[in-house]
């Protein structure tokens, strides 16, 4: 056996076993990313932002409740009215200028929009007797209390920053409707939103495409000729 056989041999040896290892350490990054998304994704939660008039990132308005497009009941106010609606708060001290949707005691009033997994609604002096109820695959119902527990109070203060801001929903199936109900005055919503949230099978391939492109950049830095002697 000649010494050039055996370097060549010994280079295309140690080259072979270096290729083997990202693919293993790539596989396992993509089990271990699936994991950790599963359960995000397959379970809904509820967020609470105090004063939250800004979106948020990803988020689209489906309203501001200017128009009456996609809604069916309730009245579209603007100001406030004692003992009839309140415009929600944005701050301590200020409050929505703009025309805002007010939900009367017993005049549900039922907004629908595109299939989404995530939305986002401002609510205003949240009170134990306002209830959400969403329609879909994903239906789900929210008392005012089950809301208060997250922000902290649902006793319809109009000022108070526990009581005034965004809840952000985010669903194990998507949901295509949102209804409003009060038995008494009022619920009032500055506006609804939604984001998107991408589905099992599109985290899957993202991943991969991540994978595929990490060893493709690793493969083409390490191809060289072998040395000759």
């Amino acid at each position: 056996m000649s010494f050039r056989w055996w370097l060549n041999a010994s280079i295309f040896t140690h080259r072979k076993t270096e290729n083997m290892k990202p693919a293993s350490k790539s596989l396992g990054a993509l089990v271990a990313a699936s994991l950790l998304c599963g359960p995000m994704i397959a379970h809904s939660a509820i967020t609470f932002i105090s004063y939250g008039t800004a979106l948020p990132t990803g988020e689209s308005l489906i309203t501001d409740f200017s128009t009456a497009a996609g809604l069916t009941g309730g009245n579209l106010v603007t100001g406030s009215v004692s003992g009839v609606s309140a415009a929600p708060a944005f701050s301590a001290t200020t409050a929505d200028p703009n025309q805002y949707l007010s939900v009367p005691g017993g005049g549900p009033a039922t907004l629908t929009f595109a299939p989404t997994k995530t939305v986002s609604v401002y609510v205003g002096s949240l009170d134990t007797y306002n209830t959400l109820s969403f329609g879909g695959p994903g239906a789900t119902v929210f008392t005012g209390s089950a809301l208060g527990a997250v922000s902290g109070a649902a006793n319809g203060n109009q000022t108070a920053a526990n009581t005034n801001g965004r809840f952000v929903f985010t669903f194990a199936n998507a949901v295509d409707s949102l209804n409003f109900s009060s038995s008494s005055n009022a619920f009032e919503v500055a506006d609804v939103a939604t984001g998107s949230v991408p589905e099992p099978a599109t985290w899957a391939l993202m991943l991969i495409g991540v994978a595929g492109m990490g060893a493709a950049l690793r493969a083409s830095r390490r191809r060289a000729p072998f040395a000759t002697i």
